[in-house]
Protein backbone atom coordinates (compact mmCIF):
# COMPACT_ATOMS: atom_id res chain seq x y z
CA UNK A 1 0.00 0.00 0.00
CA UNK A 2 1.42 3.23 -1.08
CA UNK A 3 1.83 5.66 2.06
CA UNK A 4 -0.02 8.84 1.26
CA UNK A 5 2.35 11.97 1.56
CA UNK A 6 1.46 14.10 4.50
CA UNK A 7 2.83 17.57 3.32
CA UNK A 8 1.10 16.97 0.03
CA UNK A 9 -0.83 20.33 -0.93
CA UNK A 10 -4.26 20.12 -1.56
CA UNK A 11 -5.57 21.62 -4.53
CA UNK A 12 -8.65 23.68 -6.02
CA UNK A 13 -9.97 23.41 -9.56
CA UNK A 14 -9.02 26.55 -11.75
CA UNK A 15 -12.23 25.84 -13.32
CA UNK A 16 -10.27 25.32 -16.54
CA UNK A 17 -9.79 21.81 -17.16
CA UNK A 18 -6.65 21.71 -19.29
CA UNK A 19 -5.04 24.07 -17.17
CA UNK A 20 -5.80 22.12 -13.94
CA UNK A 21 -3.09 19.11 -15.29
CA UNK A 22 -0.71 22.08 -16.26
CA UNK A 23 -0.48 22.79 -12.38
CA UNK A 24 -0.63 19.25 -10.63
CA UNK A 25 -4.58 19.76 -10.37
CA UNK A 26 -5.16 23.29 -10.17
CA UNK A 27 -4.66 26.20 -7.54
CA UNK A 28 -2.94 25.93 -4.02
CA UNK A 29 -5.45 25.62 -1.76
CA UNK A 30 -5.94 28.05 1.17
CA UNK A 31 -3.63 30.01 -0.13
CA UNK A 32 -4.05 33.25 -2.23
CA UNK A 33 -3.64 33.50 -6.43
CA UNK A 34 -2.49 36.81 -8.37
CA UNK A 35 -4.47 37.07 -11.86
CA UNK A 36 -3.01 39.84 -13.76
CA UNK A 37 -3.02 40.87 -17.24
CA UNK A 38 -4.41 44.06 -19.84
CA UNK A 39 -8.32 44.18 -20.90
CA UNK A 40 -9.96 41.77 -23.34
CA UNK A 41 -7.86 38.40 -22.08
CA UNK A 42 -10.53 37.30 -20.26
CA UNK A 43 -9.18 37.58 -16.32
CA UNK A 44 -13.07 38.08 -15.39
CA UNK A 45 -14.04 35.27 -17.22
CA UNK A 46 -11.09 33.31 -15.25
CA UNK A 47 -12.46 34.11 -12.12
CA UNK A 48 -16.06 33.07 -12.89
CA UNK A 49 -15.19 29.91 -13.83
CA UNK A 50 -13.24 29.37 -10.90
CA UNK A 51 -16.52 30.36 -9.07
CA UNK A 52 -18.52 27.95 -10.65
CA UNK A 53 -16.39 25.30 -9.39
CA UNK A 54 -15.91 26.19 -6.53
CA UNK A 55 -19.51 26.85 -5.99
CA UNK A 56 -20.76 23.23 -7.86
CA UNK A 57 -18.01 21.43 -5.37
CA UNK A 58 -20.61 22.56 -2.43
CA UNK A 59 -17.89 25.10 -1.32
CA UNK A 60 -18.92 28.82 -0.52
CA UNK A 61 -17.04 31.96 -2.31
CA UNK A 62 -17.68 35.44 -1.22
CA UNK A 63 -16.75 37.64 -4.63
CA UNK A 64 -15.84 41.13 -3.77
CA UNK A 65 -16.84 43.32 -7.15
CA UNK A 66 -14.97 46.26 -7.35
CA UNK A 67 -15.77 47.20 -11.28
CA UNK A 68 -19.46 45.56 -12.09
CA UNK A 69 -22.39 45.55 -10.63
CA UNK A 70 -23.83 41.78 -9.56
CA UNK A 71 -26.36 41.96 -12.50
CA UNK A 72 -23.30 42.61 -14.69
CA UNK A 73 -21.42 40.26 -13.69
CA UNK A 74 -24.81 37.75 -13.94
CA UNK A 75 -25.13 38.19 -17.44
CA UNK A 76 -21.47 37.76 -18.26
CA UNK A 77 -21.76 34.27 -16.25
CA UNK A 78 -25.23 33.33 -17.97
CA UNK A 79 -23.41 33.59 -21.26
CA UNK A 80 -20.97 31.30 -20.39
CA UNK A 81 -23.44 28.81 -18.78
CA UNK A 82 -22.14 29.72 -15.31
CA UNK A 83 -25.73 30.07 -12.82
CA UNK A 84 -24.66 32.51 -10.96
CA UNK A 85 -28.09 33.71 -9.54
CA UNK A 86 -28.71 29.38 -8.56
CA UNK A 87 -25.53 29.79 -6.59
CA UNK A 88 -26.74 33.09 -4.86
CA UNK A 89 -30.18 31.02 -3.93
CA UNK A 90 -28.35 28.44 -2.55
CA UNK A 91 -26.53 30.11 -0.35
CA UNK A 92 -23.14 29.02 -1.94
CA UNK A 93 -22.53 32.63 -3.32
CA UNK A 94 -22.34 35.93 -2.35
CA UNK A 95 -21.11 38.80 -4.78
CA UNK A 96 -20.78 42.15 -2.44
CA UNK A 97 -21.57 45.82 -4.87
CA UNK A 98 -18.07 46.96 -3.41
CA UNK A 99 -18.03 49.22 -6.74
CA UNK A 100 -20.55 51.59 -5.23
CA UNK A 101 -18.72 52.08 -1.67
CA UNK A 102 -15.61 52.68 -4.28
CA UNK A 103 -17.33 55.27 -5.78
CA UNK A 104 -18.64 57.13 -2.19
CA UNK A 105 -14.65 56.44 -1.46
CA UNK A 106 -13.61 58.48 -4.28
CA UNK A 107 -15.83 61.36 -3.84
CA UNK A 108 -15.18 61.58 -0.35
CA UNK A 109 -11.47 61.52 -0.44
CA UNK A 110 -11.35 63.96 -3.76
CA UNK A 111 -8.17 66.34 -2.64
CA UNK A 112 -7.40 64.52 0.73
CA UNK A 113 -4.66 62.41 0.90
CA UNK A 114 -5.32 58.59 0.23
CA UNK A 115 -6.37 56.42 3.01
CA UNK A 116 -3.23 53.96 4.47
CA UNK A 117 -6.40 51.43 4.72
CA UNK A 118 -7.23 51.87 1.61
CA UNK A 119 -8.02 47.63 1.57
CA UNK A 120 -9.94 48.26 4.57
CA UNK A 121 -13.54 47.39 3.89
CA UNK A 122 -12.30 43.66 1.18
CA UNK A 123 -10.03 43.02 4.44
CA UNK A 124 -13.22 43.14 7.01
CA UNK A 125 -15.83 41.37 4.31
CA UNK A 126 -13.34 39.02 4.40
CA UNK A 127 -12.91 38.43 8.02
CA UNK A 128 -16.69 38.57 8.73
CA UNK A 129 -17.48 35.54 5.85
CA UNK A 130 -17.64 32.31 5.88
CA UNK A 131 -17.10 31.28 2.52
CA UNK A 132 -14.13 29.10 1.54
CA UNK A 133 -12.66 30.92 -1.45
CA UNK A 134 -12.79 34.77 -1.92
CA UNK A 135 -12.82 36.43 -5.32
CA UNK A 136 -11.35 40.20 -5.45
CA UNK A 137 -12.11 41.35 -8.84
CA UNK A 138 -10.12 43.82 -9.14
CA UNK A 139 -7.12 44.56 -6.66
CA UNK A 140 -5.43 47.45 -8.86
CA UNK A 141 -9.02 49.17 -8.09
CA UNK A 142 -7.77 50.19 -4.39
CA UNK A 143 -4.11 50.70 -5.22
CA UNK A 144 -4.68 54.05 -7.41
CA UNK A 145 -2.37 57.01 -5.70
CA UNK A 146 -0.77 55.11 -2.80
CA UNK A 147 2.92 54.70 -2.24
CA UNK A 148 4.84 51.16 -2.98
CA UNK A 149 5.33 50.72 0.71
CA UNK A 150 1.93 51.11 1.56
CA UNK A 151 0.63 49.18 -0.73
CA UNK A 152 2.83 45.65 0.48
CA UNK A 153 1.32 45.90 3.61
CA UNK A 154 -1.98 46.23 2.96
CA UNK A 155 -1.39 43.42 0.25
CA UNK A 156 0.41 41.33 3.06
CA UNK A 157 -2.42 41.95 5.29
CA UNK A 158 -4.96 40.98 3.20
CA UNK A 159 -3.34 37.79 1.99
CA UNK A 160 -2.54 37.13 5.89
CA UNK A 161 -6.50 37.44 6.25
CA UNK A 162 -7.43 35.29 3.76
CA UNK A 163 -4.62 32.57 4.94
CA UNK A 164 -5.94 32.90 8.54
CA UNK A 165 -9.44 32.37 7.74
CA UNK A 166 -8.37 29.29 6.15
CA UNK A 167 -9.64 30.73 2.42
CA UNK A 168 -8.52 30.14 -0.83
CA UNK A 169 -7.78 33.62 -2.74
CA UNK A 170 -8.03 34.84 -6.66
CA UNK A 171 -7.17 38.50 -6.52
CA UNK A 172 -7.45 39.88 -10.30
CA UNK A 173 -5.60 43.33 -11.62
CA UNK A 174 -4.82 44.79 -14.27
CA UNK A 175 -1.71 44.59 -15.75
CA UNK A 176 -0.72 48.11 -14.69
CA UNK A 177 -0.50 47.09 -11.07
CA UNK A 178 3.23 45.21 -11.46
CA UNK A 179 4.33 48.25 -13.49
CA UNK A 180 3.12 50.92 -11.05
CA UNK A 181 4.50 48.76 -7.82
CA UNK A 182 7.64 46.93 -9.62
CA UNK A 183 5.99 43.78 -9.36
CA UNK A 184 6.37 44.03 -5.36
CA UNK A 185 2.59 42.49 -5.05
CA UNK A 186 4.28 38.89 -6.44
CA UNK A 187 6.32 38.42 -3.09
CA UNK A 188 3.12 38.78 -1.26
CA UNK A 189 1.16 35.99 -3.34
CA UNK A 190 1.40 32.12 -3.21
CA UNK A 191 1.21 32.14 -6.86
CA UNK A 192 0.64 34.93 -10.10
CA UNK A 193 -0.13 34.05 -13.43
CA UNK A 194 -0.16 36.81 -16.40
CA UNK A 195 -2.39 36.68 -19.34
CA UNK A 196 -1.78 38.80 -22.05
CA UNK A 197 -2.13 39.42 -26.16
CA UNK A 198 0.33 39.18 -28.54
CA UNK A 199 0.84 38.74 -32.65
CA UNK A 200 1.89 35.72 -33.43
CA UNK A 201 5.51 36.64 -35.80
CA UNK A 202 4.77 33.62 -38.19
CA UNK A 203 0.73 34.18 -38.91
CA UNK A 204 -0.11 37.72 -38.23
CA UNK A 205 -2.63 36.83 -35.87
CA UNK A 206 -3.55 38.13 -32.21
CA UNK A 207 -3.31 35.41 -29.77
CA UNK A 208 -4.20 35.12 -26.10
CA UNK A 209 -1.52 33.72 -23.98
CA UNK A 210 -0.54 32.95 -20.23
CA UNK A 211 2.16 32.98 -18.16
CA UNK A 212 2.71 31.09 -15.25
CA UNK A 213 5.03 33.64 -13.22
CA UNK A 214 4.76 31.56 -9.75
CA UNK A 215 3.44 28.71 -8.18
CA UNK A 216 5.40 27.57 -5.06
CA UNK A 217 5.23 24.34 -4.61
CA UNK A 218 4.28 23.22 -7.99
CA UNK A 219 5.22 22.11 -11.09
CA UNK A 220 4.61 25.25 -13.80
CA UNK A 221 4.73 25.09 -17.50
CA UNK A 222 8.40 26.85 -18.91
CA UNK A 223 6.61 28.30 -21.69
CA UNK A 224 3.78 30.74 -22.68
CA UNK A 225 0.15 29.25 -22.16
CA UNK A 226 -1.55 29.41 -25.26
CA UNK A 227 -5.86 29.51 -24.95
CA UNK A 228 -9.04 31.17 -26.27
CA UNK A 229 -12.11 32.48 -25.36
CA UNK A 230 -15.34 30.72 -27.12
CA UNK A 231 -18.66 30.59 -25.37
CA UNK A 232 -17.96 27.89 -22.51
CA UNK A 233 -15.15 30.40 -21.58
CA UNK A 234 -11.32 30.14 -21.70
CA UNK A 235 -10.06 26.74 -23.28
CA UNK A 236 -6.31 26.01 -23.19
CA UNK A 237 -5.48 25.73 -27.27
CA UNK A 238 -1.78 24.15 -26.06
CA UNK A 239 0.35 22.98 -23.09
CA UNK A 240 3.00 25.77 -24.02
CA UNK A 241 4.78 27.78 -26.47
CA UNK A 242 8.18 29.04 -26.98
CA UNK A 243 9.44 32.45 -25.13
Amino acid sequence: MVKEDMFQMERISTGIKEFDSLIEGGYPKNRTILLSGGPGVGKTIAALQYVNKVCESGKKCLYLATEETPEELRIQANQLGIPLKTFEDNNLLKIEPVLAERMEDIQWQRGKTPSRSILKKPIDSISNSDADSVVLDNLGSYTLDITIGTFREQLDLIVHTVRKKGMSGLFVSDETLNERYNNVALYSVHGAIHMFKRENPFTGNVERLMNVMKMRGTKTPLGYVKYIIDENGINIQSSKTSK
